[in-house]
């Protein structure tokens, strides 16, 4: 089994996550050290200064009369043996005595001299560096006939603080590739474990066939990043589930509206060729009913066409001026003929002149399937109205006709849609124009009525 590069690139970045924190721990834990060392050294150093000054102030009392040099010999004299090194200077800072073992006191008074009040300095004395505390104190007392100033320098080698350090800095540097390493395998198996709902999301998702779009994955309710991306990826799939169904209704209502004009012309054309002695006029009979089963085929097909542009959800561009009265007056003049053949009337009601933001061509179809369905689902004889006024939703055009009442989407008894894919096609044209269709009952007419937001130049005119 090969491994993950996913996992490789997660523990990578653990390795180099944690390198960083480790890197920013051992500069801390070297800063601290020499800090704690050196201030340690300090306190000793202090220590030995107070020290001293106690032991020449002791001396003093026991000996008013001694000088600053003979005190000074005595505690160096009596100072035991533990490393310990200092200078006593006197008031004019001048060396009086040492406690020296490594030949360091005439470095640190150069030092002393050059470092003025400083009551601290370091120095260095052939490869080794050394701290200097520095305390001058004036000691007076009641059998003392004058004070006594002196000035005390202890110093110490500041190598273990180096050795420290570099110990620490080596312990460190051998670690650190160590630690790294079992950081990355660590992270590597950590990863696996943390991808496992992960890898049974993938086998899940692998074992969902491409028929069965209804099938979702579990979501446990955690809130995690797992259970938000199968809450996506069901929500992709009910998309894709209603898309399916979307298409496969679309192709049974253009298997449905096709059906019936090619049912007709292929019943025409085999009546023909079945009777070859037909006269003129009965071909000529046979020649319009295929056309006009033709004509409803293109229309079916138009409309089809309109209805997969509407579910694919492209933006309809609203660039013309349209003004609705002529409209109107266009649409219904188009539309006589065909009332005619029908057995209707058409008639123009209320024409305001009213200017409408659309898509001239969608609207103008709009308004001849609204025609067309009033035409074709009217009462005999019956009258077909179109009008087109002001209200204060809008601009409406209204299509009236009488005859059994309807709504949109509704179906006959054989299956066939009232007004076939027309008003569905109508009411997506409104919306995609910000308006709406709606169907209302007048006495016993069906009326239609198509609404739209009126253009800025129309509502200047209303004003």
């Amino acid at each position: 089994m090969s491994a993950s590069r996913l996992r490789l690139r997660i523990a990578l970045g653990f390795a180099v996550v944690f390198a960083l924190a480790l890197g920013v721990l051992a500069t801390v834990s070297v800063t601290y050290l020499r800090r704690e060392s050196e201030r340690r050294l300090d306190g000793r150093l202090s220590a030995v200064t107070r020290d001293v000054v106690t032991g020449v102030d002791r001396e003093l009392e026991e000996s008013p009369d001694s000088s600053i040099a003979f005190a000074a010999h005595e505690v160096v004299y009596e100072w035991p043996a533990n490393g310990d090194a200092f200078v006593v200077l006197d008031s004019l800072g001048s060396q009086v005595t040492a406690l020296d073992r490594d030949s360091t006191a005439a470095v640190v008074l150069a030092a002393a001299h050059s470092a003025g009040d400083s009551a601290s300095f370091d120095v260095r004395h052939g490869a080794a560096q050394y701290r200097v505390i520095a305390r001058t104190v004036t000691l007076a007392g009641t059998r003392r006939r004058t004070a006594r100033r002196f000035t005390v320098l202890a110093f110490g080698s500041t190598q273990s603080i180096e050795e420290d350090v570099r110990v620490l800095g080596s312990a460190l540097a051998v670690a650190a590739p160590l630690i790294l390493l079992l950081s990355l395998g660590a992270g590597y198996l950590l990863s696996g474990r943390a991808l496992a709902p992960v890898a049974d999301l993938g086998q899940s998702i692998a074992g969902i066939a491409p028929t069965n779009l209804t099938e979702r994955l579990a979501v446990s309710g955690s809130g995690d990043e797992v259970d938000r991306l199968a809450v996506e990826f069901n929500s992709l799939m009910s998309r894709l589930d209603d898309a399916q169904r979307q298409n496969r209704g679309f192709i049974r209502e253009a298997a449905h509206q096709i059906r019936t004009p090619l049912t007709l012309v292929l019943g025409e054309a085999a009546n023909v060729l079945e009777h070859p002695d037909a006269d003129a006029a009965g071909l000529r009979a046979a020649l319009q009913r295929v056309g006009g089963a033709a004509e409803q085929m293109r229309r079916r097909v138009d409309e089809l066409f309109l209805l997969a542009e509407a579910q694919s959800g492209e933006p309809v561009r609203l660039e013309d001026d349209v003004e609705l009265d002529g409209l109107v007056l266009d649409t219904t003049d188009l539309m006589r003929g065909r009332a005619a053949s029908l057995g209707r009337q058409l008639a123009i009601g209320t024409a305001d002149h009213l200017i409408v933001r659309a898509n001239a061509a969608l609207l103008r179809e709009a308004l001849l399937e609204l025609i067309e369905n009033g035409c074709r689902h009217g009462v005999a004889g019956g009258t077909v109205a179109v009008s087109a006024f002001h209200t204060a939703d809008g601009a409406r055009i209204a299509v009236r006709s009488s005859g059994d009442p309807f709504t949109l989407g509704a179906r006959t008894g054989n299956g066939d849609r009232v007004g076939g894919l027309g008003l569905p096609i109508v009411r997506w044209i409104a919306e995609a124009h910000g308006g709406t269709l709606t169907i209302e009952r007048a006495a016993a007419d069906n009326v239609v009525v198509l609404t739209l937001p009126l253009s800025p130049s129309s509502t200047r005119l209303q004003a």
